[in-house]
């Protein structure tokens, strides 16, 4: 598993709405399929950044809350150098995932 997978889960679980914005060229196809494996799910959001996503977590999924788009904001920015996803280092996937019951097998 990629370790941005990882970053991007971490993101969304820390987030209290059960969703993260990130910026454009955090997700890529094979990103996007790995999260999919686990439930998560990705929309385009031009909500923070024009061409940016939102990453759903399979609770936001099940609860209705995903969209294919998420339309710009007050807060939508064309371009910045700095965003990314932080790297989550201390994140433990395992532990949310067997909480969830949604390890996979391999």
């Amino acid at each position: 598993m990629h370790r941005a997978v990882v970053n991007l889960i971490a993101a969304v679980e820390r987030s209290d709405r059960g969703y993260a914005d990130v910026p454009p060229g955090s997700i890529n196809d094979e990103i996007e399929g790995q999260l999919a494996v686990y439930g998560y799910a990705v929309a385009l959001s031009d909500r923070l950044w024009i061409g940016g996503y939102r990453v759903h977590s399979p609770e936001s999924v099940r609860a209705g809350n995903y969209r294919l788009h998420v339309p710009p904001s007050n807060f939508t920015c064309i371009a910045s150098r700095s965003a990314h996803v932080p790297d989550a280092h201390d994140f433990d996937l395992e532990a949310v995932l067997d909480e969830r019951g949604d390890i996979p097998s391999s």
